[in-house]
């Protein structure tokens, strides 16, 4: 029994030290410049900047816009990273798109997932920004 708990004391620590090293290097890995949008702005995609604010969290400031200015989506907000494959967003989200649900002004948690072999994460709580049967958004954030 006490040959165990002294593994344990032992090991433990390596593994704690190990996910935090995971967890920075799939943040470093976000950090720059990426595309970033909805399927209804037709106009093509914005951009989103991942970096570190001064406290060292991640965060987000991400734009898309309609040539004519008219539709748009801003979300800004920190990141946490759960995985290599899924992270969250907290922040605030502003979203108008004219043929589809309107005006979205809120503040949201969001986790945003990538799955096989995409080069994007995507929203996976889509749902909230409109009914499934009005217009199913995609909202995504390329490598």
């Amino acid at each position: 029994m006490k040959t165990y708990s002294l593994l344990l004391v032992l090991v433990l620590p390596f593994f704690n030290l190990s996910a935090q090293n995971a967890t920075t290097t799939v943040e470093d890995a976000l950090i720059g410049d990426h595309m970033f949008g909805v399927q209804f702005i037709w106009d093509g995609y914005g951009t989103a900047e991942i970096s570190r604010n001064e406290e060292g969290a991640l965060v987000i400031k991400g734009e898309q816009c309609s040539s004519n200015k008219e539709e748009y989506v801003l979300l800004e907000g920190e990141i946490n990273v759960i995985d290599d494959k899924n992270f969250t967003i907290t922040g605030h989200l502003k979203l108008f798109t004219e043929g589809c649900c309107g005006l979205l002004d809120r503040d949201v948690s969001y986790t945003f997932r990538k799955t096989g072999s995409r080069k994007y994460w995507r929203l996976k709580e889509r749902n909230d920004l409109c009914d499934q049967y009005t217009c199913a958004y995609y909202m995504d954030i390329f490598e």
